[in-house]
């Protein structure tokens, strides 16, 4: 996944550019192109983090249906995550009806 990350980072960078350098030619057309391009790597950003966050509930979800009991730290240790995003995955997996509102430490 890092991967995707720098490559959208390196998108939106580029159409930053582009647009600050269009911009100060007054060139419209490349300057629509620089923001169009800020446009695609924002959207990139985007969707890598809805791509994560899934990983991370399915991660969770699965880890929660062998030891439904865990607290959340000690969830988040075996994991290899953090107990904030172990706890975000929770609520996200309670609101969708997945695991019972008692598993949810943010209710």
């Amino acid at each position: 996944m890092n991967n995707l990350v720098v490559g959208a980072f390196v998108v939106t960078t580029t159409g930053v550019v582009a647009a600050v350098v269009a911009a100060a030619q007054d060139d419209y057309g490349l300057c629509a192109v620089g923001l169009f391009t800020i446009a695609v790597g924002a959207v990139g950003a985007y969707l890598i983090s809805r791509s994560q966050d899934a990983a991370t509930d399915r991660t969770v979800l699965h880890r929660l249906e062998e030891s439904p009991h865990h607290p959340v730290e000690a969830l988040a240790r075996e994991l290899g995550l953090r107990p904030a995003a172990v706890r975000l995955s929770m609520h996200r997996l309670t609101k969708a009806g997945l695991v019972s509102p008692k598993a949810d430490p943010a209710e």
